[in-house]
């Protein structure tokens, strides 16, 4: 038995942008084991930003955090972008903790922004509802997407970048 699809329906694309950090174990490696799995399972990557290197936000750690962005284009839905994030974190030895709070990690990835989407539901918020607030979010954004509008307050990312009052300790990684 054969299934057609509708004549004239397709899955359309977003651009989406993620935020990607860790400080737990090879870092970088993970960054980019993320980028490889994401890749794969979500669609392609046509922006990498630089990688930065910043303190813990909210808690202390032993080793600093590496955080980047990256702009991709997918046709997964909010919540199945959700899913396969999700899934990637876990692949890439990501725990659950039972913890409230922030806490160190091998890899985590937000998304911050999907296409025009403004979505506020119990297991999901686009934009990412703290990104207007964190430099570590902000400065690898404004990298790749810094004429990107937010959908909420119609401000361009370079505009939250020049206005965000956190003053946390951001430097280009080189390694």
């Amino acid at each position: 038995m054969y299934e057609y699809a509708p004549v004239g329906i397709r899955k359309t694309q977003s651009t989406v942008y993620l935020s990607l950090g860790s400080n737990l174990g090879d870092r970088i490696q993970h960054l980019l084991d993320a980028q490889n799995e994401l890749k794969k399972e979500v669609g392609e990557i046509s922006a990498i930003s630089q990688i930065f290197e910043n303190p813990p936000c909210g808690f202390d750690a032993e080793q600093d955090f590496l955080n980047m962005c990256v702009k991709l284009s997918t046709d997964h839905s909010p919540f199945d972008l959700l899913k396969a994030v999700k899934r990637i974190e876990k692949q890439l030895g990501r725990l659950e903790t039972a913890q409230k709070g922030y806490s160190s990690r091998c890899i985590d990835i937000d998304i911050i922004l999907c296409g025009n989407t403004v979505l506020h539901s119990e297991k999901l918020t686009i934009p990412h509802p703290h990104f207007r607030k964190r430099m570590f979010v902000l400065k690898p954004l404004k990298d790749i997407a810094f004429n990107e509008i937010d959908p909420e307050t119609m401000l361009t990312i370079e505009q939250l970048f020049n206005n965000c009052g956190d003053q946390s300790t951001m430097r280009v990684y080189n390694h």
